[in-house]
């Protein structure tokens, strides 16, 4: 008779560190969030990873990872490395457009440090206190009424930005209404094709598995067709609901599309500027001459879409991270992470609305109108050659900063049969 509890030899360990390399990194990615609420990132674990875990484990978890708030932070960093992380942000941003909260959230995104807000704002001002002046505020004053959302995809708002359409790059996105969360922002060949706005539609549709209970857009040729779509979609699989109370979709004018228009702010601030001083530096400095030759015109739309599109993700992921103020008052979500409020409906009192659509229809929609080549800026061929190349630089994080530099040492690979001065003369 054997005693052996375990014959096969087979144990759970493995399974326990996958489990805590899970919580770890998401316990990390809350951090660089701010998210510091022990309930609330007990409620996240649950919602986000199904992991089910107290409050009082994790915090534990989080003194044993390092990841400690901002009072514990400054007892145990330097003043010098403090403000050098405060600096190194203040750095990246030549068009002096990110305010306190920016820096400060940027601090702890990038490095996964919570800084005192004294401390950055201290450190802001003596290293650059111009800055605060001219970023008071100059756009008119609208008035608004206070609107109370029901909950999560009852309402998306998409629109078009075009700020980079003075170096020919486009953005259109979608915002939802009731918690200000981006849900994609695109940079795309052009935001006034109609084709191109139903597909960045549908393509939101696919990643949630259905369709918000109402769509707004300005009323611009581009969103003719999406009207279109919007209302099939809704009529067909959701007919209950009664398109005179409730239309599938609704024109408001820019200045009304209020969630939309508010993160175009954010994105031209956080990084259009930026972007557009980076993008003609190439110019300036002799790089690139698109008037002048063709094929550098190619390969910059090619590789400078892929860069953008980057620095977009990257800016919205920092931005629906970054916790909004507390209003009290405020119907709907406050206080919390866009984040946190579209993960957690249920801690601002809302729900999801979510109407569900079948996936398989979504996709033979999107596949009928061009598929992803409607999103790329160059030829397929062409597109094929060039990422081959790209893929031989691997790894590599595109950025602003290095953007050039790709493109010197990618022009002569792509284009092996010509000779450019230019670019080999700055490898």
């Amino acid at each position: 008779m054997s005693f052996n509890r375990n014959p096969s030899g087979k144990n759970q360990h493995r399974h326990d560190e996958e489990k805590e390399a899970k919580v770890s990194e998401a316990l990390k990615e809350y951090h660089r969030r701010q998210i510091t609420n022990y309930d609330t990132l007990s409620a996240l674990l649950k919602s986000e990873h199904q992991i089910e875990m107290s409050a009082t484990t994790v915090k534990r978890r989080k003194k044993q990872l390092g990841l400690f708030a901002a009072k514990k932070t400054m007892q145990n960093i330097s003043t010098a490395d403090a403000e050098q992380l405060v600096i190194a942000e203040m750095d990246k941003d030549p068009a002096k457009r990110f305010g306190l909260s920016t820096i400060k959230a940027k601090v702890a995104y990038n490095t996964g440090t919570i800084l005192a807000r004294d401390f950055v704002s201290q450190t802001m001002h003596e290293h650059d206190s111009e800055a605060f002046a001219n970023r008071e505020p100059t756009a008119k004053k609208i008035f608004r009424t206070p609107k109370y959302p029901v909950g999560i995809h009852q309402r998306w708002a998409g629109d078009g930005h075009d700020k980079l359409y003075k170096i020919g790059y486009p953005v259109w996105a979608m915002v939802d209404d009731a918690t200000a969360k981006t849900l994609k922002a695109w940079v795309c060949p052009s935001n006034r094709l109609s084709k191109v706005v139903v597909y960045m539609f549908l393509c939101l549709v696919e990643k949630y598995g259905g369709m918000p209970r109402q769509v707004t857009t300005d009323c611009g040729a581009e969103t003719t067709e999406l009207f279109a779509v919007v209302n099939m979609l809704r009529n067909h699989y959701h007919p209950q609901y009664d398109a005179p109370e409730t239309p599938a979709h609704v024109y408001l004018r820019s200045v009304h599309n209020v969630s939309v228009e508010r993160s175009w702010f954010r994105l031209r601030l956080d990084f259009g500027d930026n972007a557009v001083l980076k993008f003609v530096e190439g110019s300036v400095q002799g790089w690139y001459q698109d008037d002048d030759d063709k094929d550098q015109l190619e390969l910059s739309q090619f590789l400078w879409s892929r860069i953008l599109q980057a620095e977009v993700d990257e800016t919205v992921n920092f931005r629906n991270g970054a916790p909004m103020r507390s209003q009290p008052d405020k119907p709907g979500p406050s206080g919390m992470s866009r984040d946190v409020a579209f993960a957690l409906p249920e801690s601002w009192g809302g729900i999801n609305c979510l109407l569900p659509i079948p996936v398989e229809r979504v996709r033979r929609m999107k596949a009928d109108l061009g598929g992803d080549a409607l999103l790329e800026f160059t030829e397929p061929e062409f597109t094929a050659r060039a990422q081959a190349v790209l893929d031989t630089l691997q790894p590599l994080k595109l950025t602003l900063d290095n953007g050039w530099t790709v493109f010197r040492v990618m022009l002569p690979l792509v284009f092996p049969h010509r000779i450019f001065p230019q670019a080999i003369a700055h490898l």
